[in-house]
């Protein structure tokens, strides 16, 4: 058998979830611009997004709300509020304090969860999306996050359509994702299998598995993942499309993006911010990606200074909350902390370091999901934050 007929193993097909409303992660503002953040109050997708944006925006500059404005794209459109040049701008806590309180015709609160986030990208014309794909299957190779992601993601699908690939975009609210190729259910060696339980179907057709060896990698933010936090690229279904007949997709284990942030708790997320982040896929990888991204994050530090260091938490999204992402992540912060800042940093457990926070009258859970400057703070030099979203 040649290389390139060696059977496949499939052990998870990824969904492709498209939730209504999400905001953008912090910490990826493009300093270079002024006024680049603000409050996104929600967002729209779909044909009738503008049309549904602006009543809202109307509405809300009708009862006084100032600098309600749009950040509109196709079939996109986003309702903000505000644009401030700093993380720590007065103006946006105010507003902040102000939106999050707004009721709605039910008494509900729409905007309370709203946070201070770079500017929306208008979403551009995708020339390719995957929705209209003429397949069931494709090859999940390249993802995007941070500010600039559908730009980006175009600009590589459109690299590697020159260069004869069929190549393919889908923007999600969170994240836009680069897939090659359309295929059905004949790409494996049994159909049946697919969806079954504890059946593991193995992809046997040529160009699928010409393509998985020419892309093994996944590249994350226009770069390919590190040996040591290998993410393979991965075959996934095609969002919306379902066999005619037979059995439905069975779901994989979820895939979790971790992102931890070492912090100076005197300048917060202004400066000296050091990030590391990854992918595990499923809740049993996270501990070892963790003790990846805190190896990086030790071997930044400055030699010769042993400082403090707290972890304050984790942020994440429903679905990592759900699963007990976040705790988990807690804890391995903590061991992988404990064995790569070994004679490098003086470490301090989740729970004293919250006790800090609380003695300078910063709110702990506040800080995690919005890091900002705290002036009062003693006994600490560097403060750990983590987040984790699943897709």
């Amino acid at each position: 058998m040649s290389e390139h007929a060696k059977p496949w193993r499939l052990t998870g097909l990824a969904l492709l979830a498209v939730a209504s409303v999400a905001a953008l992660a912090v910490g990826g503002c493009r300093t270079a611009e002024t006024r680049q953040l603000t409050i996104v109050l929600v967002e729209y997708q779909g044909p009738e997004a503008s049309v549904s944006a602006r009543r809202i925006a109307s509405e809300l500059a009708s009862q006084g709300l100032p600098d309600v404005h749009l950040v509109e794209g196709a079939d996109y459109a986003s309702v903000c509020v505000g644009r401030y040049g700093s993380w720590k701008d007065a103006d946006a806590d105010a507003m902040l304090k102000r939106v999050r309180v707004i009721r709605d015709a039910q008494g509900q609160y729409p905007f309370a969860g709203v946070m201070l986030v770079p500017m929306p990208e208008p979403m551009p014309k995708n020339p390719w999306p995957l929705e209209e794909a003429d397949g069931l299957f494709t090859l999940h190779i390249a993802s995007w996050e941070a500010p600039g992601r559908m730009v980006n993601a175009q600009r590589y699908a459109d690299s590697l359509r020159s260069q004869g690939y069929e190549a393919y975009v889908y923007h999600g609210p969170r994240l836009s994702m680069v897939t090659l190729g359309a295929f059905g259910l004949n790409i494996f060696d049994d159909p049946a299998k697919v969806g079954q339980p504890n059946a593991k179907p193995k992809v046997t057709a040529p160009q699928v598995l010409a393509l998985i060896q020419k892309f093994p990698r996944m590249r994350l933010e226009g770069e390919e993942t590190p040996a040591a936090a290998h993410v393979p690229t991965q075959l996934v279904k095609v969002a919306g499309k379902d066999p005619p007949a037979g059995p439905a997709i069975a779901r994989p284990k979820t895939l979790y993006r971790i992102t931890i942030l070492l912090i100076d708790p005197a300048t917060g997320l202004a400066e000296g911010l050091r990030r590391a982040t990854g992918v595990a896929q499923g809740k049993q990888q996270v501990p070892t990606l963790i003790g990846v991204l805190v190896k990086q994050l030790m071997a930044g530090l400055e030699r010769g200074k042993v400082p403090r260091v707290g972890v304050v938490g984790v942020a994440g999204d429903a679905v990592a909350v759900k699963d007990g992402v976040d705790t988990v992540m807690i804890e391995a912060l903590g061991a992988a902390l404990r064995v790569a800042g070994a004679g490098k940093i003086r470490l301090f457990s989740h729970e004293g370091t919250r006790q800090f926070l609380d003695a300078a009258g910063a709110k702990p859970d506040d800080f995690v999901q919005e890091p900002t400057a705290i002036a009062a703070l003693q006994g600490l030099d560097l403060l750990v934050v983590g987040s984790v979203n699943a897709f």
